[in-house]
């Protein structure tokens, strides 16, 4: 959106009552701001709210004619904690000669205004932006580039994907940019059924739904990856075109904790003037276990996300301990559903891991299955310890972090 300039007010001898605004903003993701889990998962009396899950090891053969070895917990629980973010506010000053002299000044066009073309899409821009962020920290993401021709072939293998994954179907929902729109309606392999009576006749050519999955067109300035909320909403140099967006409502969490508007009338301390004052606060978060549930089609391939790694000293000479953070770990250190952690040490250099692209075979990576912190023996200082998330599925490295090993004396 353009900068917001204050301009003098253009008084004439007598104002329309109607406003004629550029065309207006409506909720394109108001299927996710209504989800079960924005109300379920809403900080109550702070900002942040802890979401719980839990895994548990397999099933074992039984042995009929024994009781041997021990019994252990084989279950763990993890929490994610949901921190809110966006608290946001506005508000204006209204001089009631402005409002006797301008009929379309008033408080109702005021904030109705505002509401059509700052806050509902900027809420918007944010989901988009903040899901785009979660698709490429799992790896989930697509940067092919659709056509008329191959957009069904991409279709079938991104729900294969979720299909895979184990998300429902019939949950998903699909926003696309028109252009994307556009090539669907175009495909090569659509069926269309039309029906010929006397009389003059509708086509219908919308495609509402493809494979029971619900489609809608979002304006593609509101699908991009990256946003400066400073004021509004205004894109960032450099965003990436969302073209696809898909989801599972229920992998997200999108609460709105505090909405309220106020008006002061005319009084000494605002100097005989309306002041109006509207504050709302909210977040877009994808869940840690359900990030399979949100995909994106993309213009550019995300840049290879960021790990923060860390080496200390072991107990014994040549020993260190290798700690790793990030998107795609839970707050117990293990990957997400989803994702695998590797690991390669003692290297002279860090090597050179691309997003979307298999782990490079220029070294030695070993896939960790134990817990973080990792312990590794016989290194040698001042050599490099580098780990990396991986996506299961589609064996593509999603995130990499790099630190100089520390070893024991």
């Amino acid at each position: 959106m353009a900068e917001f300039t204050q301009q003098s007010l253009n008084y004439t001898t007598e104002y329309s009552a109607a406003m004629a605004n550029a065309y207006p903003h409506w909720s394109h993701f108001s299927d996710l701001y209504a989800s079960p889990n924005s109300a379920q998962y809403k900080p109550v009396s702070g900002k942040s709210v802890s979401v719980q899950s839990m895994t548990t090891s397999g099933a074992k053969a039984v042995n009929r004619d024994t009781i041997t070895g021990t019994f252990n917990r084989n279950f763990n629980t993890d929490e994610q904690v949901l921190t809110m973010s966006m608290d946001r506010e506005w508000d204006t000053l209204v001089d009631p000669m402005d409002m006797q002299q301008d009929a379309i000044v008033n408080l109702a066009n005021i904030t109705k205004t505002f509401n059509q073309f700052q806050k509902i899409p900027e809420q918007d821009a944010y989901a988009a932006s903040k899901l785009a962020s979660a698709a490429s920290g799992f790896g989930f993401t697509d940067s092919t580039t659709l056509t008329a021709n191959n957009i069904l072939t991409q279709w079938d293998t991104y729900l294969a994907y979720m299909v895979n994954q184990r998300v429902p179907r019939d949950r998903l929902r699909c926003k696309m940019t028109p252009d994307t729109y556009k090539l669907l309606k175009e495909a090569a392999g659509i069926t269309r059924f039309v029906t010929s009576t006397e009389g003059v006749q509708s086509i219908d050519r919308n495609a509402g739904k493809l494979d029971g999955v619900v489609i809608e067109e979002v304006p593609k300035d509101l699908m991009l990856n990256s946003y400066d909320f400073t004021e509004g909403w205004v894109a960032n140099a450099g965003a990436s075109q969302i073209n696809m967006l898909m989801f599972d409502p229920l992998a997200i969490a999108a609460p709105v904790v505090y909405d309220t508007a106020m008006m002061t009338p005319p009084s000494a301390q605002s100097k005989g003037k309306y002041l109006y004052y509207e504050r709302y606060y909210y977040d877009v978060f994808a869940l840690n276990q359900r990030f399979p549930g949100i995909f994106i089609n993309i213009a550019s391939a995300p840049t290879i996300g960021s790990l923060t790694v860390t080496s200390v000293a072991g107990a014994a000479a040549g020993d260190t301990i290798i700690s790793y953070s990030g998107i795609g770990l839970g707050s117990n250190g293990n990957p997400v559903d989803g994702l695998d952690v590797y690991i390669t040490l003692n290297n002279t250099a860090a090597p050179t891991v691309t997003y979307g692209a298999v782990l490079p075979n220029t070294v030695t990576w070993d896939k960790i299955s134990g817990t973080n912190p990792y312990a590794a023996a016989s290194q040698t200082a001042g050599k490099y310890a580098t780990v990396a998330l991986v996506n299961k599925q589609t064996g593509f490295a999603v995130s990499v972090g790099s630190a100089v090993e520390v070893v024991g004396a």
